[in-house]
């Protein structure tokens, strides 16, 4: 039996579980930024900031980027639950994303691209033994080979980067990998169609339901963390659905 979808809800669970239990071909895209299992124990002490002791960098995000979900933990299931119009955007270790998008190959996905997101304020090396990382790479694969899949073509011509500052200000949560709107917004606004549903399986504190909220998408996001859940729940509550959503 399967359940019914939870349309702009933000729900805690397992997304394997959670999404298992939805029906195939539901979903036009899924934009996502899932644990890396790229953790550390490393930590970065900094001094000689501009106001004193400049704070430490943690390399360790936390419990849910320790090898809890692997790509082909999730990969399959999600591909399954897209349309046939669908388009499934992950940002993914550089290191590794060759082997999503073999992946996505296997699972008989069409990958569009490998692009990258150029973090204009990326971390400092303090060590001073190489260049900064400012660079993430994410992929984008279709579910059609040709021209039926969702892509705003009318937005005009964008390059397969994009270019943003990592979250800061009052857009800053409590989340170590928080990525900003700025990114997911042009994802969303070209390879979707108003009223699409967007569904983020590692959602973390809403980004990109936030987004497609406002852009007049559909949305579900699914985190395992309940502080995270929440932290979304109330951002979304403050973002207003464009007027002609209603029209």
């Amino acid at each position: 039996m399967t359940a019914e979808l939870p349309i702009n809800q933000i729900i805690q669970g397992n997304c394997i579980e959670v999404m298992k239990e939805w029906p195939d071909e539901s979903i036009d895209i899924i934009p996502t930024d899932p644990p890396y299992n790229i953790s550390s124990q490393t930590k970065i002490v900094r001094s000689g900031g501009k106001f004193g002791r400049a704070r430490t960098i943690n390399l360790d995000f936390g419990a849910w980027d320790h090898g809890v979900i692997r790509p082909k933990d999730w990969v399959p299931l999600v591909v399954e639950k897209l349309k046939p119009c669908g388009v499934f955007v992950s940002l993914y270790d550089k290191r590794y994303i060759s082997h999503l998008c073999d992946l996505l190959e296997e699972c008989g996905m069409f990958v569009r691209h490998v692009a990258g997101w150029h973090k204009t304020n990326p971390a400092p090396q303090a060590r001073k033994v190489k260049w900064q990382t400012a660079l993430e790479l994410f992929v984008i694969a279709t579910k059609n080979k040709g021209t039926g899949h969702h892509y705003n073509y009318r937005e005009g011509q964008h390059h397969d980067v994009i270019t943003t500052p990592i979250c800061q200000g009052n857009e800053r949560l409590d989340h170590p990998t928080q990525k900003p709107e700025a990114f997911f917004e042009p994802i969303i606004r070209w390879w979707s169609y108003p009223n699409d549903l967007v569904v983020d399986p590692f959602v973390g504190v809403g980004t990109s339901c936030v987004v497609a909220k406002r852009l007049g998408r559909r949305f579900i996001g699914i985190d395992l963390n309940r502080n995270y859940v929440d932290m979304a729940i109330k951002r979304l509550g403050q973002v207003e659905w464009p007027l002609e959503v209603f029209a």
